[in-house]
């Protein structure tokens, strides 16, 4: 864990207090793998459905956490992953979804080294600054468009939604993990629903929930099939703990060489080392935006 990865890591976690050192490198890929994992499991019937996407868009990204486990676990070696995020020295979540200069809290040149650090090649890093803040000026349409604790959590996913839809097309399926008092607003309509709590593993907090979106009804006709339906018919809820067993991941990490950081393990933390942290110092890339 180098001194620049701490620095990067407290901006945008700051319930961490993470030193320099190994002890702190092994927490945090922990705590991380251990939170890919909460959400796979939940996102997990409809990313198994669904067609391997050719191009899929990380909102919000951080250092790239979701990206590299999906891109591992799934065998997405042929996705063209964007990921979207803001250098920024503090984040400013204002209520009213409104995007300005003090929104974001990434570090643009940290992502990039965890990326190639767990083997992502097929990326490209859109800075939010140069976009003016937009959706609709990146290079759709996705496939799928994935966003943990950003946009739907941190940011007004009503205040995205126009822009999003620039961006996507008749079967792009949206996945976003959902504040407590998320209330649905009117362009949602539009699309196919479902809601699915979830838990983290290793981490001892009040249930979380994803939004699953997609104007493809096919796929949700699909998964009502393999899961219950709630009232309502097009929303379902299932406990992250019943699903169905995780997959061998494709990237050559196994199973049994189970990551052991801390010690720190229940029954949902028999997980490999995913999602690692760069052991060395990472150095400036010229064009974080390529």
């Amino acid at each position: 864990m180098t001194p620049e990865l701490v620095a990067s890591i407290s901006r945008l976690s700051p319930q961490f207090h993470l030193q320099p050192g190994e002890s702190s490198r092994d927490f945090w890929e922990l705590t991380q793998n251990g939170s890919c994992w909460g959400e796979f499991d939940a996102a997990a019937p409809v990313l198994r459905l669904m067609p391997q996407p050719a191009r899929a868009l990380d909102l919000g990204c951080g250092l790239g956490r979701s990206t590299a486990f999906f891109r591992c676990v799934l065998g997405w070696e042929d996705t063209e992953f964007h990921l979207y995020d803001g250098d920024g020295p503090r984040v400013d979540y204002p209520r009213s979804g409104e995007r300005n200069s003090r929104s974001f809290c990434g570090d643009l040149t940290a992502l990039r080294s965890v990326l190639e650090h767990n083997e992502v090649l097929n990326f490209r890093i859109f800075d939010a600054h140069k976009l003016d803040h937009r959706l609709d000026a990146l290079p759709g349409p996705y496939d799928l468009v994935y966003s943990f604790y950003a946009a739907g959590f941190h940011w007004s996913l009503a205040d995205f939604w126009s822009e999003l839809e620039a961006i996507s097309h008749e079967r792009t399926v949206g996945i976003f993990t959902i504040h407590r008092n998320f209330e649905e607003f009117p362009a949602l309509r539009n699309w196919a629903t479902r809601i699915v709590p979830f838990e983290r593993s290793l981490i001892k907090d009040r249930p979380h929930r994803l939004l699953i979106v997609s104007r493809d009804e096919e796929l949700h006709a699909r998964l009502r099939v393999q899961t219950p339906t709630a009232q309502g018919g097009k929303r379902c809820s299932t406990r992250s703990r019943t699903a169905s067993p995780r997959p061998t991941p494709r990237c050559g990490s196994s199973p049994a060489s189970c990551f052991s950081g801390t010690g720190r393990r229940n029954s949902l933390a028999s997980h490999c080392p995913l999602l690692k942290a760069p052991r060395a110092s990472f150095s400036t890339s010229p064009d974080p935006s390529s």
